[in-house]
């Protein structure tokens, strides 16, 4: 007898649900099974990169299509930005030496307390009330 192919697959959670930059700030459980691609890596290298550089840029722009993982690299970015101590900054950090992409020696530009951590999504509503 043949069984439905929801039952011969499993889905893992993390890719059945978009990620939001904003529900998921803080949640460790959305950061769990993100994979740093190549190009992933390219953005945190350049990143980490001008964080380490006293006259390095402060402010970048990531675009790309729809899909392709722009917001869930936010969430693994701002939680490598995060404390040290807190749980989505040793998920990030877990992520990061699991990918053994020599990165580690970089994260001296996030201080152990971690940034001050702000996000925000575009919306159409006044930029006032955006950052309240």
């Amino acid at each position: 007898m043949s069984q439905p192919l929801s039952q011969m697959f499993r889905l893992n959670r993390r890719y059945s649900r978009s990620i939001d930059v904003e529900r998921d700030f803080v949640n460790a459980d959305a950061l769990k099974g993100y994979i740093l691609t190549d190009r992933a890596v390219d953005t945190l290298e350049r990143l980490l990169t001008s964080l380490n550089d006293p006259q390095g840029d402060r402010a970048w722009t990531l675009t790309s299509v729809y899909g392709t993982g722009k917001s869930s690299f936010a969430q693994f970015f701002t939680a490598l930005c995060s404390a040290e101590t807190a749980e989505t900054g040793q998920l990030a950090r877990q992520i990061l030496a699991v990918a053994d992409v020599g990165l580690e020696d970089q994260l001296e530009a996030i201080p152990a307390q971690g940034f001050v951590c702000a996000v925000a999504k575009a919306q159409r509503e006044p930029i006032s009330h955006t950052i309240i």
